[in-house]
């Protein structure tokens, strides 16, 4: 039975995880509760750009048909009372049920919508995985999704210039940390963290050089660790939503369910960040290489913010890693791969662990 923290869930097998006598782990002994910064600051900073904007919007909207965009998108036009213009990015991975989430959004609220899409992704996620499946690491799972923050960032940005709009509005509140990051550095020095991801991303191709056969990979790479880690929105006013009203799921799904006909996709079991197929298959690598997930991490951020109990987390665990096999087995079709290639390096990966 897999080890986990007596405090939150996370299991002895994350990255830098310690345990003191109590076997309560390092990220609960040095977790430091948030404060959002409030409804009234959140008003006083938006209130220069309402209605005083020489263009038609006030503000931009991300929207990728997630909760936490869902909620953002409709605080800003109905609780700010913005001119809002949605921006989505379309990876070329949304589910259905996201593409009807995002067109609900926008039909509901009433607002004018900007799409990019991107064709880079479907192109790059085959080459990739093939790759991995050859020796498959931990460490490379996040590079899946290389190029998505890339199109995503020079398409929003895009957007508010040509629209001549100087606030954009961001969701992603979730109380959770990246492991991804921690997988790929070579060390945890703070100061020299883009060295230290560099110096990891180039371990791993040395141990895997079927990478280099990917075209263009390391320049798209180097795009996606600049607007990844280093891009600045300095023409925009950033406005992270989550920092000014507190992040709570039960009242974030409430109005997106009711005032926004919100689902989630019928393949995932939770309901956070189902608004891409590759999320769920990055999901159910990590759960099959580490022997948890994304969710793990999301969930113990909750416990520890007094969001849930810990028995209450572990009960979540139970239904939210679940990741259906036939939904796999699609996606790897769609990507021309074969799940039973996929299954095979990961079962050969276990024994050699």
């Amino acid at each position: 039975m897999l080890k986990r923290c007596a405090k939150c869930v996370l299991p002895a097998s994350y990255p830098g995880i310690t345990f003191n006598q109590q076997e309560v782990c390092n990220y609960c002994l040095a977790h430091k509760r948030a404060k959002p910064r409030g409804k009234v600051e959140l008003l006083d900073l938006v209130a220069p750009y309402r209605n005083n904007n020489d263009g038609e919007y006030d503000c931009i909207v991300a929207v990728s048909g997630g909760r936490d965009s869902a909620f953002a998108a409709y605080h800003a036009v109905r609780v700010l009372n913005l001119r809002a213009l949605a921006y989505t990015y379309d990876n070329g991975f949304m589910p259905e049920e996201t593409r009807e989430n995002v067109k609900n959004i926008v039909d509901i609220l009433g607002v004018d919508h900007a799409v990019e899409k991107d064709e880079y992704m479907k192109k790059n996620v085959p080459l990739i995985l093939s790759s991995w499946i050859r020796k498959p690491s931990p460490a490379m799972i996040a590079c899946l999704c290389t190029g998505c923050q890339t199109g995503y960032k020079r398409g929003l940005v895009k957007t508010a210039q040509s629209n001549k709009i100087p606030l954009v509005i961001t969701g992603g509140g979730e109380p959770q940390r990246s492991f991804a990051r921690d997988l790929l550095s070579i060390s945890g020095g703070r100061g020299k963290k883009r060295l230290s991801l560099g110096l990891g991303f180039s371990r791993e191709i040395v141990r895997n050089p079927y990478y280099i056969f990917n075209p263009n990979f390391f320049a798209k790479f180097a795009k996606e660790f600049f607007y990844r880690f280093s891009y600045k929105f300095e023409d925009f006013k950033l406005v992270r939503f989550f920092k000014y009203i507190e992040w709570d799921e039960d009242v974030i799904l409430s109005v997106i369910k009711k005032e926004l006909a919100w689902k989630k996709p019928a393949d995932s079991k939770a309901s956070w960040r189902s608004d891409c197929k590759i999320h769920l298959l990055r999901q159910y690598l990590y759960l099959e290489t580490l022997g948890f997930t994304k969710n793990d991490e999301l969930i113990s951020g909750m416990v520890r913010e007094n969001m849930m109990t810990r028995e209450e987390g572990l009960r979540r665990l139970e239904n939210d890693n679940i990741i259906s096999q036939e939904f796999l087995a699609g996606l790897l079709d769609e990507l021309g791969l074969d799940f039973a290639d996929l299954n095979v390096a990961l079962r050969e990966y276990k024994k050699s662990d």
